[in-house]
């Protein structure tokens, strides 16, 4: 417990300052989000938080490595990797880097990081060789990293959907449900997420960026992966299950009206309920309050009883479905 607490108020005070700081040393101009017909800000607004989250995730892991039992090989690819990502999400930030440049960079980063999680980390040791297991972790993680960055399009949008469950994932581990390690990386980036929505309320005058988003995602993958491992592949799931049937629902959607789905867009189902008259607080808190009830089907469905897992699952899909079809919709809220 102490150790979790530690980090949290580490990365949410270490995160406040540091992107206090980055505000007033920064050019007004530098990263600073354009404004288009697909965006959901009308003000000016500066894409920093990523500058700030991130060396402090990676900072606070690094200091506490023992106490959280994160071993050398993890921290080193988990460290590569995410700043890999970190520098590619700057310069796609600043000059819109072409999307073969931000896959490669995305999948070296994934595959380094699957190789840091050890040669004994295995999901589903009796379904998949271990070679194909990897392979599909690759792929997984290469998802993860662009679920948050799709999903990371209005104020306060990342904080409710990711870092609620991430809250969760470290409560689960302060009470030794889940392993210390991946409780750490979500406290870690829960805490800066906390420190970051001072700066990211409605209306936002900072964004994550790709600088943010991408390696966040990568860690968030990270941790998930991780919590299914120490608890149940279920729970791993449910946590973050509002961001992947989003962002799974509408690139299927994209895919059947023949869309290109590299190309930027505004077909999210929380972006549909804002555009259709939603205030940006019913979003987020819709998705919050979504949030602390998958927390709640998480734990339930690492339960060592069959009809309790069943139905800790059952109602998170059915709460997921109800809020996606909601912001569908097309109705004011």
């Amino acid at each position: 417990m102490p150790l979790i607490l530690t980090l949290v108020l580490a990365a949410t005070i270490g995160t406040m300052l540091l992107l206090a700081g980055l505000i007033r040393l920064l050019p007004s101009h530098f990263l600073a989000a354009g404004i288009n017909e697909r965006s959901n800000h009308t003000q000016p607004a500066r894409q920093l938080g990523g500058l700030a989250i991130v060396p402090v995730t990676l900072v606070l892991l690094w200091l506490f490595a023992a106490q959280a039992g994160l071993d050398q090989r993890f921290l080193v690819t988990a460290t590569i990797g995410a700043l890999i990502l970190w520098i590619t999400g700057m310069l796609d930030d600043r000059h819109h880097l072409p999307e073969s440049i931000r896959i490669i960079a995305q999948l070296t980063a994934a595959c380094l990081c699957v190789y840091g999680l050890g040669p004994d980390f295995r999901l589903l040791p009796d379904f998949f060789p271990v070679l194909l297991e990897r392979g599909l972790l690759v792929l997984a993680l290469v998802y993860f990293i662009n679920l948050t960055n799709f999903m990371d399009g209005l104020d306060l949008m990342v904080v409710s959907g990711m870092g609620i469950p991430l809250a969760f994932l470290a409560g689960f581990a302060a009470f030794g449900l889940a392993g210390m390690a991946c409780g750490s990386i979500a406290a870690a980036i829960a805490g800066g997420l906390a420190g970051f929505a001072l700066f990211n309320r409605p209306k936002a005058t900072v964004f994550l960026g790709d600088s943010g988003s991408l390696p966040l995602g990568l860690l968030c993958g990270l941790a998930f992966f991780m919590a299914a491992r120490d608890m149940r592949i279920a729970t791993g799931l449910i946590l973050p299950l509002f961001f992947i049937a989003d962002a799974t629902t509408t690139l299927i959607k994209r895919l059947l009206e023949g869309d290109n789905i590299f190309a930027a867009h505004s077909k999210h189902a929380y972006q549909i309920a804002k555009r259709a008259g939603w205030s940006v607080w019913q979003v987020v808190l819709t998705v919050a309050g979504l949030n602390v009830i998958l927390g709640i089907c998480a734990l339930a469905a690492s339960s060592t009883s069959i009809a309790l897992r069943l139905a800790g699952i059952l109602a998170a899909v059915v709460c997921v479905c109800a809020v996606l079809l909601r912001f569908r919709r097309r109705t004011v809220a």
